[in-house]
């Protein structure tokens, strides 16, 4: 049976229903509320010729490395990317991450079942210092891979990744940039030695933040890290 805080939900959401961001039509999915089920399913996705690397969308097929990965090997094996960030997904991850929307970490999560993740050990969130966790309230990345732990059985660790450095926030800078304010933020707190580990993150621009969890978790014995992230920044 229903519980009575979804009938109370379900009674709500007819009598105010909320717009969805993206089309403007009054939302019809509890689940991803505001944004409809229609923007939801139709979703920006990656094309399917991505580097095999960083998840770049490539313009030449039969190529499997875009030319940034070639010319320099990331830390991480492989970063799995389910859609670009714009439309339904960049609202989905502003009303998460900026608006304390927690309930679309299940949604978002989910949008994975559809994607083949690597075997792993272990899976941890990008970690957030103390004083922005504090202001924000939350790590949308720990609900996300608490979510996808959930359904994949690769146990969670929230505490084996630290950021001991205060950082401007990304959006804010330039790609040498981001890799100069990044670089010794993260440090593992416990050896992983042996471990194939799994790096959530919200959205990714450059590979920069999810690289340089990466080379901590390496350089405390992991055997292999890849990241994954429900978007991927795409400069056209």
């Amino acid at each position: 049976m229903p519980s009575y805080t979804k009938i109370i939900e379900g009674i709500l959401g007819m009598l105010f229903p909320s717009l969805c961001p993206v089309c403007g039509r009054p939302s019809d999915e509890l689940a991803t509320s505001p944004i409809c089920g229609v923007c939801w399913a139709n979703m920006s996705r990656l094309p399917a010729n991505v580097c095999g690397v960083c998840s770049k969308p490539l313009q030449v097929e039969g190529i499997t490395k875009c030319g940034d990965c070639y010319a320099e090997k990331p830390f991480y094996s492989t970063i799995r990317a389910y859609a670009r960030f714009s439309g339904a997904m960049k609202e989905a991850i502003h009303l998460f991450k900026f608006s304390g929307v927690r309930r679309l970490a299940r949604p978002l999560a989910e949008l994975f079942k559809t994607i083949e993740i690597p075997e792993a050990d272990l899976i941890v969130p990008v970690p957030l210092t103390k004083k922005r966790l504090t202001a924000r309230g939350f790590n949308q990345s720990l609900l996300l891979a608490k979510a996808i732990s959930d359904f994949t059985r690769i146990p969670l660790s929230y505490d084996t990744l630290l950021k001991v450095k205060e950082t401007p926030h990304q959006t804010t800078l330039r790609g040498a940039e981001r890799v100069k304010s990044l670089r010794n933020a993260f440090r593992s707190a416990v050896s992983v030695k042996g471990k194939r580990i799994a790096v959530v993150d919200d959205v990714m621009t450059t590979g920069a933040t999810i690289n340089e969890c990466a080379r901590a978790l390496i350089k405390a014995g992991a055997r292999s890290v890849f990241g994954i992230v429900a978007a991927r920044t795409v400069l056209e």
